[in-house]
């Protein structure tokens, strides 16, 4: 999908949508939520393509990538909580990495009986994390640099609140 040519419904149009009993309703929460929704995806869309082009990474190995350089060794399960997928979806990405020539993931037998896994970065993976972590961070800032500090951090406290933490 392509977020820079997306339009969004105007106020009166969202008002005509909200009609009820020949009243008009305050439209700017959903004005709000579609703007906050499309400057996300706009973002996420051009800073993964960026990854995916200079390192051949999509989000979630990236994502699965950074948790394990982060946090370090774990299981798949404890593995998907982190990065906020089914534990069905991290062993579909593990297996397809571990199947790599070069993979970025190495996963060993763990406990006494030998039936629970660990998952790890290997020094590959490692190093793609140290190289493309500065990029990806510089990507990150770029976006934030049309407002200046104080507005950064006004937005941050605005969207804290929205999320309630």
């Amino acid at each position: 999908m392509n977020y820079n040519s997306r339009i969004l419904p105007s106020r009166e149009t969202l008002a005509k949508a909200q009609r009820f009993n020949d009243e008009i309703i305050e439209v700017s929460g959903v004005d709000l939520v579609l703007s906050l929704i499309t400057t996300a995806d706009l973002i996420r869309s051009n800073i993964y393509a960026q990854l995916a082009k200079d390192y051949d990474v999509s989000e979630g190995k990236f994502a699965l990538l950074m948790s394990l350089y982060s946090e370090g060794e774990t299981c798949a399960s404890e593995l998907a909580l982190r990065v906020g997928v089914t534990p069905a979806t991290v062993s579909v990405m593990v297996k397809r990495m571990l199947a790599a020539p070069d993979p970025l993931i190495s996963m060993t037998k763990s406990g006494e009986d030998g039936r629970s896994r660990l998952i790890t970065l290997t020094a590959t993976g490692v190093n793609l994390i140290q190289k493309a972590l500065p990029n990806h961070l510089k990507s990150i800032r770029a976006f934030a640099q049309v407002l200046n500090p104080q507005e950064q951090e006004s937005l941050i406290a605005m969207l804290r609140k929205l999320l309630r933490k």
